[in-house]
């Protein structure tokens, strides 16, 4: 297997494991704690965007969302709409603060076992040869 493949398969298996882990700790499903995952690092997002973002259908993101302004952990979905009738995610600060510990904790940690600094350099290169890669199976699109 290549080192590439092994490495795309350990990012997603974390982010899966994040995930589970984020959700437990909060209540909520699995797709909520990625919503709110996105919605930290982001700001904000549209349904949109957020629905390619999770790999779901559209609905399942609107439910995140709305499983999340349940719990108080993002805004009301509709005091978030923009002129253009567009919804957007957005998380509330103050009642984000375990999910924000759990982030630190796990950036804490991988900062104390060098991991930080691996991926630091590993990555740019990585970046380069995933893009390498879209852009040839966007050029070549695939016989039927």
């Amino acid at each position: 297997m290549f080192a590439i493949t092994r490495f795309h398969n350990f990012m997603s298996l974390y982010q899966g494991r994040y995930a589970t882990a984020l959700a437990k700790s909060l209540g909520t499903s699995v797709f909520a704690a990625k919503a709110l995952d996105i919605a930290l690092s982001t700001g904000e997002i549209s349904l949109d965007k957020l629905h390619l973002l999770l790999g779901c259908s559209r609905g399942q993101a609107i439910g995140a969302a709305f499983d999340l302004q349940e719990q108080g952990l993002a805004r009301v979905i509709e005091s978030t709409k923009s002129r253009n009738g567009e919804y957007f995610l957005v998380a509330v600060d103050a009642r984000c603060e375990a999910a924000r510990l759990y982030r630190a904790k796990l950036e804490r940690l991988g900062r104390d076992i060098g991991l930080s600094d691996a991926l630091e350099k590993t990555l740019p290169a990585l970046q380069a040869i995933f893009m390498d890669a879209l852009s040839a199976m966007v050029a070549k699109p695939p016989k039927r």
